[in-house]
């Protein structure tokens, strides 16, 4: 009986078992297996196959196929020992078949055989994803005489190794001698299992070294030491001696850190490939950290992952095992058993969850934590210090981190130096370069080990501490809460880590923990979150440290912190869907603490926030005295930039007003005046929406306003042109939603519209910003109904502007509203139409939101002439509603006029005009038209311009009819008499 891989196979009995117990095989498919054995490790061709399987008998090439299928799934995971050549035929390893060793038999796997004895076999699956070393390291053979792989623990490179020795062996007939160290601990030990693996017993006056020189020289074989990292520097010794007396020697060292000694090549092992988020699913499986991990599980649970989401999730794991393939072996054997989702929810736990490897494998690659140990207990004691210490950085560091967190204050430099030069040669320590820095890092699993290591030592107290301190002053000293504008950032993220910062967070309000330090971290860390896009965290960890600052004793915290946090807290709220009003009272306390502390900058920003606060609550009259307030500050302040921000301020203000053109003449000097300020002008993390993209955002509205669509929309893409691709939230969907999508579709630029709206919706689902999600859905029902698409929109816009007014946020929303009102009355329900619009018509009076009042009074106008057709009204009524209707009409068109808004204008001359001829008041209809069209720009294609072009056309045509018909009743001319 021979043995194919896990298979005892006779042919002579023409049987085959695994672990002693039959399996079933068709006879075709033995056939075929005798056949490819028979061939003796040589390639057999597609024809030859057929001949000895079919002879005398004409068969399909498919049908060789399905056999050779067959057969590999006999062999399960040593499938690949049946070797397809395409376009040639079919090779069974030579390397994988062998006699199975009789009891007694002392040569081990991969020893040299005693003379006639039969090749040993070297069994080794393809290691998935290494194609490329693995070619890189079979052609240097030819080149070098040492290769060393060289990796992190579990990265599995003895894995590679056993794979490129059965190739050596069996697809190019290279004799090998495959020699594991893993239990040999001192020099004697390493020479002897060397030596006796090569089957040789040093002579009289013989040395080890000499006797291994000597079968190596007589054996041309390729010497394989596996693990050599605990005896390094033996195996590097022997390794020079054996190259010095036979440059025709080759040797493949696997260990976690090279020999350096000379005519070593290096291969450093990397993890596998890792697919990033938002790969599709589809192409995850082409990863080879997936397709290692699918293989290993299904291999125990052929049904799992078999959806996208198993297959996404598989992907999340493999990302946070960072492609290490002994991890990920580990993680696919607990599928089985929890399924992949429960490994997924259990990472967090990783070194207990990754156990129970193969029995086969080395002590040390059955658990996670036994291959971290193992390299752990090679360190001395300094580098086991300060390894177990770098696990509180939870993403990259400096040697200043190093020193600052890690080192105790009497360590000299030159030790932490060289503790870390070990960490990497021991391939413990990722060592990365942006530029000149060095940085470092810890990968997921490694870090758990260190921080279980640093538990151990009762260390996690002190170096936690040590790391908030230093995070938060290394945020504070970076400027990442005040930022320049316009700077080169590559050098404080270099420096900086906002995973660091986060877990030092955590830490700081944790059970554990230090809450004041907390909280002052957090000061810090608020404005690098926004710098950051990063509003949704930034609102709840301001929010939390604001909880606990409050329960602190007076002055735990200083009073800069405090209103770092009040002010992050309020910006951000107003976006991610707390309610509104929240932000008042934080402004204000901003303000008082500011007052307290004679802080000019705060007390200035407080009026900033409140005026911005009051805005987005439909406040107008309000905000208007913010505005003037900030400006009194900045006229006795030395900033030009404040003044014209202040400038900008009153602008905005005067536009929800209703004053138009004075809010435009205002922002095209601030605009002009604070383009050459701007690259020199600090922005505060609270500030995020910059001033320009404010000013021109509402220049956008004007624009529109005013009847030129084509100028709205360059300004549209001349405001998104100033938001930064590395600063893009809270102010792209603030422009997408109240400047980019409305004016969009009012200028009848539906592909635009349609873009920036499916970005906005992205954007906002992906930061959840609460908010601007609602925003979005009312933007959407807006498109669909002017695309004449109503069913379901009061259905989406009810709810979307429900939340915005539980939430306190009026910012143009008034369109929204008039929308609501147009659908309710399509259905029917003009009472609830008629309250919605009166309300909003009052709170805008009151509160001085009157840029959209002519559009409420049109709303209303045309609301009633639809009430004046109900069936069954009174003829005196309905002449009553009809009259009202014309009187909200012409109201809304003198509105339109003292505001400076032709469009509003021009919306109400249209439905009034149309009025007024369903009156059979077609002359003035039409001259109320030929006025309004005189006034715009007729060759306009925007959907207003083009509705009253179309109705011009219309009510000439029935003007001439009229006359038409007139003239057509009119008595014939009586002859004349005399």
């Amino acid at each position: 009986m021979i043995q194919i891989g896990a298979l005892q196979v006779s042919f002579e009995q023409r049987e085959i078992r695994r672990n002693g117990l039959p399996v079933r095989i068709g006879a075709r498919a033995f056939d075929v297996l005798e056949a490819l054995y028979r061939a003796n490790g040589g390639l057999l061709s597609k024809d030859a196959i057929m001949d000895a399987v079919w002879s005398g008998t004409v068969v399909e090439e498919n049908c060789l196929q399905v056999h050779v299928a067959a057969l590999r799934k006999v062999l399960g995971a040593d499938r690949d020992l049946i070797k397809t050549v395409p376009g040639r035929g079919y090779v069974l390893v030579g390397q994988q078949v062998g006699q199975r060793p009789e009891p007694g038999d002392t040569a081990g796997a991969g020893a040299l055989p005693r003379e006639g004895a039969a090749p040993a076999a070297l069994r080794a699956a393809h290691p998935v994803g290494r194609e490329s070393e693995i070619t890189r390291i079979v052609e240097q053979f030819d080149q070098v005489p040492v290769t060393t792989v060289v990796g992190a623990g579990g990265i599995g490179k003895t894995c590679l190794a056993r794979y490129i020795a059965s190739e050596m062996q069996g697809r190019f007939g290279r004799t090998v001698c495959f020699v594991e160290l893993g239990k040999a601990g001192s020099s004697e030990a390493v020479l002897a299992t060397v030596a006796d693996a090569l089957g040789q017993r040093a002579g009289p006056g013989e040395s080890y070294e000499d006797a291994i020189s000597r079968a190596v020289a007589a054996s041309g074989c390729l010497l394989v030491l596996d693990n050599a990292e605990h005896v390094i520097d033996v195996v590097a010794s022997l390794a020079d001696t054996l190259v010095s007396r036979n440059h025709a020697v080759r040797l493949l060292v696997t260990s976690r850190e090279p020999l350096h000694i000379w005519g070593e090549s290096v291969l450093r092992l990397e993890p596998l490939a890792v697919p990033a988020s938002g790969v599709p699913a589809e192409a995850m499986p082409g990863y080879s950290a997936v397709a290692l991990f699918l293989c290993r599980a299904r291999a125990l649970a052929p049904d799992c992952a078999r959806d996208e989401a198993s297959i996404a999730r598989v992907a999340e794991i493999c990302r946070r095992l960072e492609g290490l393939p002994l991890a990920i072996e580990l993680a696919a054997a607990r599928v089985a058993t929890l399924g992949v989702e429960g490994v997924a929810s259990r990472l967090d736990d990783r070194l207990n969850l990754l156990t129970g490897g193969l029995r086969a494998t080395l002590p040390r690659h059955q658990t996670l934590r036994a291959t971290f140990e193992w390299s752990y207990t090679l360190l001395d004691a300094a580098s086991r210090t300060l390894f177990r210490r770098v696990g509180c950085f939870a993403g990259t560091f400096t040697f200043e981190a190093v020193c600052a967190v890690a080192a105790e204050p009497g360590m000299s430099i030159a030790v932490i130096v060289s503790s870390l030069s070990e960490l990497a040669t021991k391939s413990m320590l990722n060592v990365e370069f942006r530029g000149a820095i060095a940085m470092y890092r810890l990968t997921e699993c490694t870090r758990a080990y260190a921080l279980e290591k640093l538990r151990d030592e009762g260390e996690s107290q002190v170096i936690a501490t040590r790391h908030v301190r230093y995070m938060r002053e290394r945020i504070e000293e970076s400027g990442a809460f005040v930022a320049q504008a316009g700077q080169n950032s590559q050098d404080a993220s270099a420096r900086l880590s906002l995973d660091d910062a986060r877990s030092a967070y955590e830490w700081a309000f944790s059970d554990d923990g230090d809450p004041a330090l907390g909280v002052a971290l957090a000061g810090a860390l608020v404005g690098t979150l926004l710098a950051a896009s990063h509003v949704r965290e930034c609102c709840e960890r301001a929010r939390r440290a604001l909880a606990v600052l409050d329960s602190l004793p007076a002055g735990s915290v200083d009073a800069v912190c405090e209103m770092k946090l009040c002010a992050a807290y309020a910006f951000t709220l107003m976006h991610t869907g707390d309610n509104v009003g929240t932000a008042v009272s934080l402004w204000e306390r901003v303000q008082r603490r500011a007052r307290e502390t004679g802080d000019a900058e705060f007390a200035s920003d407080a009026l900033w926030g409140l005026w911005n606060t009051m805005l987005a609550m439909g406040d107008i009259h309000t905000s208007l005295r913010y505005a003037t307030r900030f400006q009194q500050a900045a006229t006795s302040s030395d900033s030009p930039w404040r003044q014209w921000l202040a400038e900008q301020m009153i602008a905005i203000s005067l536009h929800c007003f209703g004053e138009h053109e004075q809010a435009r003449e205002r922002l095209e000097r601030m605009v002009n005046a604070i383009s050459g300020l701007s690259a020199r002008t600090p922005v505060r993390g609270w500030l995020t929406v910059a001033p320009l993209t404010y000013a021109r955002g509402t220049l956008a509205r004007i624009a529109l306003l005013q009847g030129d669509p084509a100028r709205a929309m360059q300004l549209v893409e001349r405001t998104l042109e100033l938001i930064r691709g590395d600063l893009l939230e809270p102010s792209l969907s603030h422009v997408l939603a109240v400047v980019a999508v409305p004016i969009a579709l009012d200028c009848g630029e539906q592909h635009a519209a349609s873009n920036y709206l499916a970005l906005l919706r992205s954007q906002a689902a992906s930061h959840r910003l609460e908010i601007w999600l609602d925003y979005a859905e009312c933007l959407s029902a807006k498109a669909d109904m002017m695309a004449g698409r109503s069913d379901g929109v009061l259905e989406r816009l009810e709810p979307a502007l429900e939340r915005l007014a539980a939430r306190g946020f009026r910012r143009v929303v008034a369109p929204f509203v008039v929308l609501r009102a147009q659908a309710l009355a399509q259905t029917g329900r003009l009472d609830e139409a008629r309250t919605l619009l009166d309300e909003t018509t009052a709170s805008a009076r009151a509160n001085g939101e009157r840029f959209f009042l002519p559009e409420l009074l049109r709303a209303r106008g045309v609301l009633e002439w639809q009430r004046a057709k109900l069936k069954g009204m009174p003829a005196e009524e309905a002449a009553q509603r009809r009259s009202e209707g014309q009187r909200l009409l012409e109201a809304a068109m003198e509105q339109a006029r003292a505001d400076g808004a032709p469009l509003w204008e021009m919306r109400a001359a249209i439905d009034l005009a149309a009025q007024l001829s369903e009156a059979g008041d077609v002359e003035r209809a039409v001259a109320l038209v030929n006025d309004m069209s005189a006034r715009v720009d007729a060759s306009s294609k925007a959907p207003d311009f083009l509705r009253l072009a179309k109705l011009a056309e219309m009510l000439d045509a029935k003007l001439d009819e009229e006359r038409a018909s007139s003239h057509a009743r009119a008595p014939a001319p009586q002859p004349a008499t005399t």
